[in-house]
Parts: structure tokens; sequence; C-alpha cells
């Protein structure tokens, strides 16, 4: 295991050395320049209403049967997530949100959200983490360690990747090999961790095709009385073209702005 893997079980606001047999694993809490890391903000709206917070709880219980189902066998790990859409504005950031939101209810398993979007960049956002180093900064910089790019959040057991400074290499740092190695290495060790990474749109961002590669499993987001069925059909079929196959046991459609006499936010398998 790496030495520098964080231990997500530590919640203070102090450094703490896991005591587990192996190599230790330290909750780094600091900057390299000895300041105290920013708490990221995961706030998401109406999620205190019981309706919407039972939602995204439907949301949550159908992520993890596909944990425990294994995902049908496939070979992405099917604890990496990642939640798109078929164009912008669709509401997938706050899906992303609500659904991590959720998980501060589990006491079995971490939540690691990372801001993949890397033309809005919205999830650093409303984090407040925005101007923090972050996903891009790590895959370009070998001397970075994953200590420095994540971060603790207002939710107990929450943790946040935010995207770091932009770049126009950020296609190919994406689909780099730094980049698996991150998302495989966020799974080691004794605690169950679940990786949440909010993406860009299908048909406006050719990276999320490279996250879509690394995904167990695919939220994807439509919001109710806008998108267009053409829409999600193309985009779909990118996906299931470039990172197939696309079917039920791998993503499923979460229907997002429905109407206030049903609920907010819904799912169903794809078809």
């Amino acid at each position: 295991m790496p030495q520098l893997l964080p231990s997500l079980a530590a919640t203070g606001a102090e450094a703490v050395e896991d005591s587990r047999p192996g190599p230790p694993q330290v909750q780094n809490l600091w900057t390299r320049t000895g300041e105290l890391k920013r708490i990221g903000a995961v706030r998401t709206p109406h999620f205190d209403e019981s309706r919407t917070r039972e939602e995204f709880r439907v949301l949550k219980r159908h992520v993890v049967a596909r944990i425990e189902a294994g995902a049908a066998g496939g070979p992405n790990n099917p604890r990496t997530a990642l939640v798109t859409s078929a164009s912008p504005g669709e509401g997938k950031t706050t899906v992303t949100l609500g659904l991590a939101m959720s998980f501060m209810f589990e006491r079995d398993c971490r939540v690691i959200l990372i801001d993949a979007d890397m033309r809005t960049r919205e999830l650093s956002r409303r984090m407040k983490l925005s101007d923090q180093t972050g996903l891009l900064d790590y895959l370009e910089d070998d001397r970075l360690e994953i200590s420095d790019i994540l971060y603790p959040t207002s939710v107990r057991g929450v943790y946040a990747v935010p995207s770091g400074q932009p770049r126009v290499t950020a296609p190919e740092l994406i689909a780099s090999g730094r980049m698996r190695r991150l998302l495989q290495t966020f799974h080691l060790g004794g605690e169950e961790r679940i990786l949440i990474m909010d993406s860009g749109s299908v048909l406006s961002c050719s990276e999320t095709i490279s996250l879509a590669g690394h995904a167990g499993q695919i939220l994807f987001v439509a919001a109710m009385g806008e998108t267009r069925r053409s829409e999600i059909d193309e985009g779909l079929g990118i996906l299931h073209r470039e990172a197939g196959p696309i079917d039920e046991a791998r993503v499923a459609m979460v229907f997002n702005k429905t109407d206030h006499s049903q609920s907010p936010v819904r799912y169903s398998r794809s078809r």
C-alpha cells in the first residue's frame, strides 16, 4: 500500500496516525505551506426536506446494490461511479452532492467526491475549493501526492478532490495512466471507499469518455421536460461505442427537475 494514502477515518482537525498493521496512513489536514486545509462545503438545495432526502437515499441504495452485486462482474470497480449527462445544465452537480450527502447516514464507508468537469468546475465552486490544488495539478506534477489534493468537507465521511487549475491538456491528463492509478489507489486499504466523479456532459466534453472508461457504474442525469430524447440517445450511443458496453447492469437514468407533485429526483434502469 502506498505510504502516503490518507486514512479517511480521521475527521478531526489534527493529523491522526492509523494504528492498523502495515505502513502508516496519515490524514493530512495541512497544506505544504503549513496552513490548515480548507474544508469543502457540501450542500444541495432542499436536501433537508424529507421527500428529497429519501429520494437521494433511494438513489444511494441503487448505487450500493450495484456495488454489492459487483456490477455484473464488469472489468471496472463498481465503487467508482461517474455522474454525467447529455448536455450542460441537467443538474448533475446537484445530483452528485445530494448523493454524497445521503452517505452521511452510512457508518461503514467513506465517499470521495472528485470534480472531473474541467469545463465548468461547478462542483469545486460550490464546495468553495475552486482555488485549491486539485486533480489536474496532481496529474501533471509527479511531485504532488494524494494527500495534497484530498480535502475534508462539512459532511462527516465525505472528502473532496477539487478540479485544480485549468489546463489545455486536461483531456490527455484525464486519459493518462496516472489518473487510472490514482483511482485504483483510492480503493486500497481496509476502508470501504466510494468514488463519485462529477464529469462534464457527454456531448460537450471529450474527457468524459475517458472517465467513463474508469467507471464501474454510470449515472446519466436528464432534466424532466427539458432534455431531448435525441440528445439522450446520442449521449448513450457515444458512451456505448467509446466506453461500452452500456446496459442496465452499468448505467442508470436519473431524472432531475421533476414536477413538484412528483418526487424531485427519480431513477430507472437504462434500456
